[in-house]
């Protein structure tokens, strides 16, 4: 239980600070608490809070599969769920662009630590595609790689 809190606590500094650096306009730290919301429902198997942020028609790119939003929260969301509540993640850089009502973020991240017994120490990427839905920023399509450091 210590391990699970410590981790979520981690995380939530992680994403406070990844939202206080570089971040100057309201319509990107709105972007950036969607994107960051979504990875905290993967952590706490939040399914419900996942689906929210998602759009009905995302767009899930992992693992050389791309996916439905049901097909994803059927399955990947709960195998995401397990890995990434039991590694580190620390964001290195991101960048937001914006046009009206559609946002594009990219985002590197170093992952590490143990999982299924193996350890592990990755680079990872991430390039969302948000759309604004009557006042909300909604993720529109996911693509995640990463490589072994």
């Amino acid at each position: 239980m210590f391990t699970r809190i410590s981790l979520t606590a981690v995380c939530l500094f992680i994403i406070g600070t990844s939202i206080a650096i570089g971040q100057d306009s309201p319509t990107e730290r709105n972007v950036i608490k969607t994107l960051d919301a979504f990875h905290q429902a993967i952590i706490e198997n939040d399914s419900q809070a996942a689906q929210n942020l998602l759009s009905e028609s995302v767009r899930i790119l992992e693992g050389g599969n791309i996916e439905t939003k049901e097909e994803y929260l059927s399955h990947h969301f709960h195998s995401d769920g397990k890995f990434l509540s039991a590694m580190k993640r620390e964001v290195e850089s991101r960048n937001v662009s914006i046009d009206k009502n559609t946002a594009w973020v990219s985002t590197q991240t170093h992952t590490w630590g143990t999982y299924s017994d193996r350890k592990l120490d990755l680079s990872s990427l991430e390039l969302a595609v948000l759309k604004k839905v009557e006042g909300n920023w909604k993720i529109s399509a996911l693509h995640w790689s990463s490589s072994n450091n």
